[in-house]
């Protein structure tokens, strides 16, 4: 008896506790289904937006930098400009003390004047003028007694000489200047060929063509 009244008992009630249990799950499923688009739309933007907004961003980005090379471009352009207009400057400032003094020694200047003291005042100017340059890194091409290197001299005629020994410069027609390793004008020789069976006296020597040359080239020697 007690058996049968147990199973009477829980028969009637077990497929109404399963359909119970199965709607249960069937509802939370309903829910739980619906709630995901819910949460989708609401809280995370759709693909196409986020691609949207990350395609701006960029744009954004490109156009700043466009922007900032731009500028840079202008202020590079302007001070190469600046730069060619301008860099002479630190030159011209090295060599206005030697204008100064080539100003004073002419305003001394009279038909009176010693020899001696002009002398001496153009010698100065002379030295201040190198000094200047030196200063720039403009030097003196060494040339009298060298030998011949076509890199920094320029021959203007070749002789023959007993006193310096062939293709050596004899004398400097014009003085030639390098710029630090850079020569920016080769010196103007006279290279000798040497010739040791013609006597001394039959060639010139090297003072009296470097005063010759001088002389050609001295606006003050036709005063």
């Amino acid at each position: 008896m007690f058996n049968k009244t147990s199973q009477a008992e829980i028969s009637p009630e077990s497929p109404s506790g399963v359909q119970t249990e199965h709607a249960e799950t069937q509802d939370t499923e309903t829910v739980n289904g619906a709630a995901e688009p819910e949460s989708t739309s609401a809280g995370v933007p759709p693909a196409g937006e986020d691609w949207q907004a990350k395609a701006q961003q960029l744009q954004d980005q490109f156009t700043r930098l466009a922007a900032d090379f731009d500028n840079y471009r202008k202020r590079s352009r302007e001070e190469q400009e600046s730069m060619v207009k301008y860099g002479a400057q630190k030159s011209a400032l090295e060599l206005l003390p030697v204008l100064d003094n080539l100003e004073r020694a002419t305003a001394s200047l009279t038909e009176n004047s010693d020899p001696q003291v002009l002398y001496k005042s153009f010698s100065m100017i002379q030295k201040q003028l190198l000094d200047g340059l030196d200063a720039m890194g403009v030097r003196k091409i060494k040339a009298i007694g060298e030998p011949f290197d076509p890199q920094f001299h320029e021959a203007v005629n070749r002789m023959p000489s007993a006193e310096f020994p062939e293709n050596s410069n004899m004398y400097e027609a014009q003085s030639g200047y390098q710029l630090h390793d850079k020569v920016i004008r080769p010196a103007m020789v006279v290279v000798s060929t040497g010739n040791p069976d013609a006597e001394p006296a039959d060639l010139p020597s090297a003072e009296s063509l470097q005063a010759e040359a001088e002389n050609r080239a001295n606006p003050f020697s036709q005063a």
